[in-house]
């Protein structure tokens, strides 16, 4: 039992680091913009990034799981990195340009609150009473934070850039899609490596248009502690934070790892403080806590058995077997929803995915 408990010490620690790096590309990819294009620093932190997890899965043998991927797979994972990686990088660093770094870390956050809207839409999932107020209150929250007039940056007042703002939310949106649309295909595979082809179409496409606009001569004249910033931020925050979470996902539950994404935005705030010296009126924070408060409730009929895609099937369950699934699903490392449909050998579970519930049941039964 000690040694259970260790376990889950380390993981817990790992997810404050991963909740840390990601946190902390706000303030210092705010610094980072002062000098160079948004463009130019998500070139650097995506091939940055993808060389990181590319040596990750080479070295774990995670690798030659790519050839697993059917070929349709391959090409949504590249898809999925329009969304995920070469708008979002656009998007956020643009809005770093423009706005503290707190006020965008706090925005960026919606994108849970995003993911039930668009699950709702798109995978017509049922909207529940408790998400729609947790949806409610998020969208109070970032009208609170985004016009807040008495935030201040350094010695002088700062006025809000709307469009800034903008950027943050559109952000939000983009990682949501990327969430709702690889959906089925990150229950189904291994997410790793998912993400990492993802990774690699976003890289290719905003290296292209960064060659094709602004060019990357700003990156020299910057200098080099500029150009490693970039490079850390890259590595930290896709090339290190990636593979933690993966791992820490296989030990903790949905809801125990969605903790630490709410950390990330507070992280964010208390670091944009200590490196930016950035204050904050009390809207600002009124309006955080509204938009946390709202994520957690959102959140909470997403996440887990409660996932809105698999409510319908578990609750109609008897209630031992509900509990079997659950512990099929922790022993396999995949999601309820993930064993439900290998057990119903359904086709956009991959056959590998399928042995490995077989196998997980019958240790259990």
């Amino acid at each position: 039992m000690a040694k259970v408990k260790s376990g889950i010490r380390i993981e817990y620690f790992l997810m404050l680091i991963v909740s840390f790096f990601w946190a902390i590309g706000h303030p210092l990819g705010r610094i980072v913009v002062q000098s160079v294009h948004p463009f130019q620093l998500g070139t650097v932190t995506l091939i940055t990034g993808f060389l990181g997890l590319l040596i990750f899965l080479i070295i774990s043998g995670r690798i030659r799981k790519i050839v697993e991927l059917s070929l349709r797979d391959v090409l949504i994972s590249l898809g999925l990195g329009v969304f995920g990686f070469f708008l979002y990088q656009i998007l956020t660093f643009s809005a770093l340009a423009r706005i503290p770094a707190s006020i965008n870390a706090v925005l960026i956050s919606n994108n849970v609150v995003f993911i039930a809207i668009l699950a709702a839409l798109i995978l017509k999932e049922r909207i529940m009473p408790a998400r729609i107020i947790g949806i409610a209150l998020a969208l109070l929250g970032v009208v609170l934070v985004t016009f807040n007039t008495g935030f201040s940056f350094g010695e002088g007042v700062l006025r809000i850039d709307v469009l800034g703002c903008s950027f943050s939310l559109m952000a939000a949106f983009s990682a949501a899609l990327y969430s709702v649309i690889g959906k089925k295909i990150l229950a189904s595979n291994d997410p790793l490596i998912v993400v990492t082809l993802a990774l690699f179409s976003g890289a290719v496409m905003l290296t292209i248009l960064t060659a094709t606009t602004v060019g990357f001569s700003e990156i020299i004249t910057a200098g080099w502690p500029t150009f490693l910033i970039m490079v850390f931020l890259g590595l930290t925050m896709i090339g290190i934070a990636y593979p933690l979470w993966f791992i820490c996902l296989k030990k903790l539950s949905a809801m125990q790892a969605s903790i630490y994404i709410y950390l990330t935005p507070v992280f964010a705030v208390i670091l944009s403080f200590i490196i930016l010296h950035e204050r904050f009126s009390w809207l600002f924070w009124v309006g955080g806590v509204l938009i946390l408060g709202g994520i957690i409730i959102t959140n909470k009929f997403v996440s887990g058995e409660s996932s809105p895609g698999i409510r319908g099937k578990i609750e109609t369950m008897p209630k031992d077997k509900k509990i079997k699934l659950k512990h099929i699903a922790e022993k396999a490392g995949v999601s309820i929803n993930t064993i439900s449909r290998a057990l119903n050998d359904k086709n956009d579970i991959s056959e590998k995915t399928k042995k490995d519930t077989q196998n997980s049941k019958k240790s259990w039964l």
